[in-house]
């Protein structure tokens, strides 16, 4: 008999999620004593050798604004031939082609041990695999070499077709342009200036400012080489990407004894959103931040740069004695909606 310990890290190396409280708050008392949020860290990418990806379509919830997927957690009428969705409680037929189901034949989603399931989708064509790294540079040297050394391997592992895209931030932001050879290219943007996602993608020049499209939106240029700049396959650009992390270098703005370096993680991200929206309008892409401290400046700061200034708690945000949080949340929707 497995320890309850033991439990909880078979179920984090199976399915590549981990909580922050492992039991749920059985009262309001209960939910007010916790020191930190109930929330959760998945990893998207993890590899189940157990079960390879199925070959067939997810079974979804049928109400328009769920869309669950069916999974060992719902409750199943095997005779009836309906599941009903642990989320919205909605009750749904199966599919003719689930006809055959009961409880000794089960398909892998309803299994308790296949509870992360990669499905192969075969609607429309493939859509191109997309990393953005967004790396902050305030980071102590040591910490920076680990990460450019990091880096530069997960080149080496992502598919040859995968795009990849950079950007670099502390004081300011700055987009490295990855098609130029022989020369490193970036364009600056101030960390503490906010912009929408259409003038992001007019000072990266990814719309033709002469041509408006419905309602007077600027319509993106049609040749791919200009689109693509910032967002080039792996196997094009592995050098000249593997050289520009290599020689990385610290925020070169001073820190002052007693501050925190300032960091423009808003803008950073907002840039990063506009670049993919640009560029790949309704396309699934992975943005992934590397930082090493919290937002110190513009849209999106949690703390100033004074060190005496301790950071907010999360007793701070739920009793509204955050100073920086209304601003912040304010940054964090459209970042999170354009991700989920």
């Amino acid at each position: 008999m497995a320890t309850y310990q033991e439990f909880i890290q078979q179920n984090e190396d199976r399915d590549g999620v981990r909580f922050s409280w492992n039991l749920w708050p059985s009262s309001r008392l209960e939910a007010t004593r916790l020191v930190v949020p109930v929330s959760c860290l998945f990893t998207p990418l993890k590899e189940r050798p157990d079960l390879p990806p199925v070959q067939y379509e997810p079974v979804l919830c049928s109400r328009a604004n769920c869309k669950a997927v069916l999974n060992p957690l719902c409750q199943v009428d095997y005779r009836a031939k309906i599941w009903a969705c642990n989320f919205c409680f909605q009750r749904n037929p199966f599919p003719p082609s689930y006809a055959g189901i009961s409880d000794v034949n089960q398909p892998a989603e309803l299994m308790p041990q296949f509870s992360t399931i990669e499905y192969i989708v075969q609607r429309g064509p493939p859509t191109p695999l997309i990393f953005l790294y967004v790396v902050d540079t305030c980071l102590e040297e040591e910490d920076l070499q680990a990460l450019k050394e990091s880096l530069q391997m997960s080149l080496s592992l992502l598919p040859p077709n995968a795009l990849v895209g950079l950007i670099t931030f502390g004081r300011m932001v700055q987009v490295h342009e990855l098609s130029c050879e022989g020369i490193a290219k970036s364009y600056v943007f101030r960390g503490t200036k906010e912009l929408s996602s259409k003038q992001i993608q007019e000072m990266l020049g990814l719309t033709n400012p002469t041509a408006s499209g419905p309602q007077g939106r600027p319509v993106p240029p049609q040749d791919p080489a200009v689109t693509c700049r910032f967002l080039q396959p792996v196997h094009k650009v592995d050098m000249n990407l593997t050289d520009l992390l290599g020689e990385l270098q610290r925020d070169p703005w001073p820190v002052p004894q007693g501050k925190r370096p300032l960091r423009s993680t808003g803008i950073a991200l907002s840039i990063a959103v506009g670049l993919l929206e640009g560029t790949f309008p309704n396309t699934g892409a992975r943005v992934m931040m590397f930082m090493g401290g919290p937002p110190t400046q513009g849209p999106g700061m949690v703390v100033g740069d004074e060190l005496k200034t301790p950071i907010r708690s999360w007793h701070d945000i739920t009793k509204d004695n955050a100073r920086h949080l209304k601003k912040a949340t304010k940054v964090s929707p459209r970042i999170t909606e354009w991700i989920a």
